[in-house]
């Protein structure tokens, strides 16, 4: 018999997989799709007096059939390359006499499969928007919660000028509101139907052949195509993209995670209960774990999405060959899709902050992250380029004698006190539009 779920094959899948994904391209989930095509099509036909109603009551009653062999069916399935002639031998098989050879006229191999995975692609992306949804919900409760918060904003990993917490968090709001979007877009366009016969003609189905598409379509809730798509994948591979895309932004946001959690910056950390990311030697450590999976499972999802590209180079009106690299990269791109977002939606809902070793970063270097703005005031007094040529051996004095940026500034300057207004300048004032840009950034993913 089928297994439910997905057995984990590696260690990254048994860890991490999420199982709500997993059923929905379980080889069960994937058998009973298939059935719930064949009888869509069934349906359609009965609509159109192509087959008659009680023969459909007993096509109807296949949904709930018990599933076959596996072994049997993998041992078929292998023999021909595929596995629908296998099933419509054990459905006839369960089907009385006078119901059997009325399943599958008209349709390929493929318009079964196609249209079963645009099903499954379809539930999956409902599940990762919802993720997505809950994730976005989590990060703008930092951004609203940290929107003055003052850290240092580092560039080239190093100190640049005063920001906030909240506003870093912003922009990675801004990016899963785009994401929300572009895969809500592609999840949309890739829920076909695919009823187009051997090689694209529907000349097996006659002359009802638009109208049992169309009814066929809208039974499953998929779109109705005009145009067969059988060797046209660049929907799924817009999901595909998609999901690499928010993968891309997820590994990022991971990776900031564990930069700012080090020993020395020490500025936030993950959620934490008894063991979390504990090591086996040191017991001092607390390792940051649910990032080092977001990177290694969204690595895998980009790496895929670019696998799939091949499956894009299908000939004639048919693969050979191709296609069955999707087969395995759809479903593990929107699994580790959702498996990624899932473990960031954990981190992010209760991600600690330690505000106050923030502020004291800020400050670490004796002032030095405000050279900008020092060099901004002295602008309209010395022109830009002496300015900053000042505050360039200003922070070097700094830096070697260990004095304040402002001492040492006024030992270059010393009238620097009374050019500059508000003197010393604050850290707190030279956030430019940073509780702007987290209203804005707020603002945008509620309208979405």
């Amino acid at each position: 018999m089928f297994e439910s779920g997905m057995t984990p094959t590696n260690l990254l899948d048994w860890m991490y997989q999420d199982k709500n994904a997993a059923d929905i391209f379980s080889l069960e989930s994937t058998y009973r799709n298939w059935i719930k095509v064949e009888i869509a099509l069934a349906q359609s036909q009965c609509e159109k007096q192509i087959i008659s109603k009680h023969e459909l009551e007993l096509v109807e009653q296949l949904e709930h059939a018990d599933l076959p062999d596996m072994q049997s069916f993998y041992e078929s399935s292998l023999n021909v390359g595929y596995p629908i002639i296998a099933l419509l031998s054990y459905l006839n098989s369960q089907l009385n006499t006078e119901a059997r050879g009325i399943l599958h006229v008209g349709a390929t191999t493929q318009d079964i499969m196609d249209s079963a995975l645009a099903l499954q692609v379809s539930q999956a992306g409902a599940v990762l928007l919802s993720y997505i949804d809950q994730l976005g919900e989590a990060t703008k409760s930092i951004v609203l919660q940290h929107s003055l918060t003052i850290m240092p904003g580092r560039t080239h990993a190093q100190h640049a000028v005063p920001t906030t917490f909240g506003l870093k968090c912003a922009i990675y709001l801004s990016e899963f509101d785009r994401h929300r979007t572009r895969i809500r877009r592609a999840i949309s366009e890739a829920s076909c139907i695919s009823l187009y016969g051997a090689a694209g003609t529907s000349a097996a189905m006659g002359t009802d052949a638009v109208e049992i598409r169309r009814l066929m379509a809208a039974k499953l809730g998929l779109n109705d195509e005009l145009i067969p798509w059988h060797v046209s994948r660049d929907r799924f591979l817009e999901v595909s993209n998609q999901c690499a895309s928010l993968c891309v932004s997820l590994v990022r946001l991971a990776r900031e995670i564990i930069d700012l959690s080090r020993t020395e910056i020490a500025e936030v950390f993950e959620p934490g209960e008894h063991h979390k990311g504990a090591s086996s030697t040191m017991p001092q450590k607390r390792n940051p774990v649910m990032s080092e999976a977001i990177i290694g499972v969204g690595l895998q999802v980009i790496g895929q999405a670019q696998m799939n590209f091949r499956s894009g180079e299908m000939g004639h009106e048919r693969a050979a060959g191709e296609w069955q690299l999707e087969w395995k990269t759809i479903p593990e791109v929107l699994i580790g899709a959702i498996s990624t977002t899932r473990i960031a939606l954990h981190m992010m809902s209760d991600l600690g902050v330690n505000v106050e070793q923030m502020r004291k970063n800020v400050h670490m270097q004796n002032g030095s992250i405000m050279a900008e703005a020092y060099m901004i005031e002295l602008t309209n007094s010395l022109g830009r380029e002496e300015a900053h040529n000042l505050l360039y051996e200003a922070s070097n004095v700094s830096k070697i004698e260990d004095i304040s940026l402002e001492d040492s500034l006024v030992r270059l300057l010393p009238t620097a006190k009374t050019i500059i207004n508000n003197w010393p300048l604050s850290a707190t004032d030279y956030l430019g539009n940073s509780e702007l840009i987290c209203a804005q950034a707020v603002g945008q993913w509620n309208k979405n």
